[in-house]
């Protein structure tokens, strides 16, 4: 029997891409009768009541990172405090000292091309690059979890003592769909795209609007749905466009009703809506820096994420050529979760 399970971080609750990951992989441990622990700043949503939630207030230090540091610090002396004695494995979701375990959810600060050497220079960015160093090479850590291989990629380049740690490939994972229905396309003519994600300039919302644009040339029935965005969060040039209609944020995405998901991401560690889409039978057109391309996805299309439109458009209309609407799911939240119980947590040496 595995020991106690403590997770770190930042806020608990199933929105978001890292929050679901964490909440999905709690739930499951304590499913499987482990004792599970979490430690967080904000609480989104009640737990399981056989989860052990401890809500721990970050620093009113300002700026942000001067917080973290504080707040570590607090979650470090609560453990020694609680679990006094006491066999614990202490995985880390955010900055966090003396874990056994940190899962990676996104690219190492250096792998930012916004940064620049001035920016490298201040203490904000030096701060979280100390705390980054530190979660990954401290140590207590014995195993690091990047969600995708692009991001492996990005943290050994970056970080070549890894080496000396074990590193696990932990993706996100999905729900099968019990209820799969796929859509009555009889007599249809119109095409129906759709795109999702609240930071809609890294997810690539303006070269989506362009795609489906393109395309709207010579098939002038199109429209592409937006997801996660508010009109008012973009630009009018991109909020006023014809065909381009704005959902705002929804719990579910009505994927019976779409053709295809477009999303041309420029940096996206994992990108669990291409998972999400090809569990309920959409075919996902996106560009080559999404880590969901580990598991190679059928009635998917990849294109560098610079290529022409003429190259998109073209990938479309292949994708469209496909009446291929079946579920498909590569890889499960139980598959995740077994991983951690067969795999990362059973190899860990704990001792306190």
């Amino acid at each position: 029997m595995l020991p106690r399970i403590v997770q770190i971080v930042k806020r608990f609750g199933p929105v978001g891409g890292m929050e679901s990951y964490v909440w999905r992989l709690t739930h499951g441990l304590s499913d499987r009768g482990l004792l599970v622990s979490v430690i967080c700043e904000q609480m989104l949503s009640e737990a399981s009541p056989n989860i052990d939630v401890i809500q721990i207030e970050k620093s009113p230090e300002k700026p942000r990172w001067k917080s973290m540091l504080l707040y570590r610090e607090r979650v470090d002396a609560f453990l020694k405090e609680r679990f006094q004695g006491q066999k614990i494995i202490i995985h880390s979701h955010e900055r966090s000292l003396s874990h056994h375990v940190t899962t990676f959810h996104g690219p190492p600060i250096n792998a930012n091309e916004n940064l620049n050497w001035i920016h490298k220079l201040t203490p904000r960015i030096r701060g979280w690059m100390k705390m980054e160093r530190h979660e990954l090479l401290s140590p207590s850590v014995q195993c690091v979890v990047p969600v995708s291989s692009k991001v492996q990629d990005a943290l050994t380049y970056e970080y070549p003592d890894l080496k000396s740690k074990q590193l696990q490939l932990g993706w996100p994972g999905v729900e099968p769909v019990s209820d799969f229905k796929t859509q009555d396309d009889s007599g249809r003519v119109s095409l129906r795209f759709v795109f999702v994600g609240k930071e809609w300039k890294r997810k690539g919302l303006r070269r989506a609007i362009d795609i489906a644009e393109a395309f709207r040339v010579s098939n002038p029935n199109v429209s592409l749905d937006v997801f996660g965005v508010d009109p008012s969060d973009v630009p009018k040039n991109l909020s006023k466009k014809t065909g381009v209609r704005f959902k705002g944020w929804s719990s579910e995405i009505p994927w019976a009703n779409y053709d295809v998901l477009i999303h041309p991401a420029e940096n996206e560690p994992f990108g669990m809506v291409i998972a999400e889409a090809r569990s309920h039978g959409v075919a996902v057109l996106m560009s080559d820096r999404v880590g969901a391309a580990d598991l190679a996805f059928s009635n998917v299309r990849i294109v560098p994420v610079d290529a022409p439109l003429s190259e998109w458009e073209s990938a479309l209309q292949r994708l469209l050529a496909s009446p291929d609407r079946s579920s498909e799911v590569k890889w499960t939240w139980n598959e995740l979760v077994d991983l951690h119980c067969q795999t990362i947590y059973a190899q860990l040496k704990v001792e306190m």
